[in-house]
C-alpha cells in the first residue's frame, strides 16, 4: 500500500472514529432525566411543571395540553424564556432551568375531561433533539 492510500485511509478512519464521540450515549440523559415532569390537577386547574437539566431546553411552541377531545388553553409561569435561534427549527422561543404551566379548567364538572395529555419536545444543546414526548394525566 502507498503512502497515499495510507494517509487516505488514517483521514477517513479518524473521521469516522471521531464522528460519533459528541453524540456518545453516555453524554446524554435520557428524557425524562433531562427533563424531569411533575403534573397534578387542583380544584379547576392542570399545572404541569418541568424542571430542565443545565445544558438542555424545551420548546415553547411544542408544549401542548388537551383531553380526549379539545386543546386545553393554558399560560406559561416562566421567567426563563429566551429566543434564539435554534439550529434544528430556526429561530424558537426555548425554555431553560425551570417551566410552570397552568391550564385553567373551565368548566367545574372535572368529570367532562378525560384522557389528558401534555406533549413537549426538548433538545440537548448542539447535540440532539428528543421526539416529541406525551405524558398521560
Amino acid at each position: 500500500m502507498n503512502s497515499k492510500s495510507l494517509l487516505y485511509l488514517f483521514v477517513f478512519l479518524s473521521g469516522f472514529i471521531f464522528s460519533n464521540i459528541p453524540f456518545a450515549e453516555n453524554d446524554l440523559l435520557n428524557v425524562d432525566e433531562a427533563f424531569i415532569f411533575s403534573a397534578e390537577v387542583k380544584k379547576n386547574k392542570i399545572i404541569a411543571s418541568w424542571e430542565i437539566k443545565p445544558g438542555y431546553y424545551l420548546y415553547k411552541k411544542s408544549i401542548s395540553i388537551q383531553d380526549s377531545n379539545n386543546i386545553i388553553e393554558h399560560n406559561f409561569v416562566s421567567k426563563n424564556e429566551l429566543r434564539v435561534f435554534d439550529e434544528f427549527f430556526g429561530e424558537s422561543i426555548i425554555f431553560k432551568g425551570y417551566l410552570s404551566v397552568v391550564a385553567d379548567i373551565v368548566d367545574n364538572d372535572f368529570s367532562e375531561f378525560n384522557n389528558i395529555k401534555v406533549a413537549y419536545q426538548g433538545c440537548a444543546e448542539g447535540k440532539y433533539c428528543y421526539p416529541r414526548i406525551i405524558k398521560s394525566l
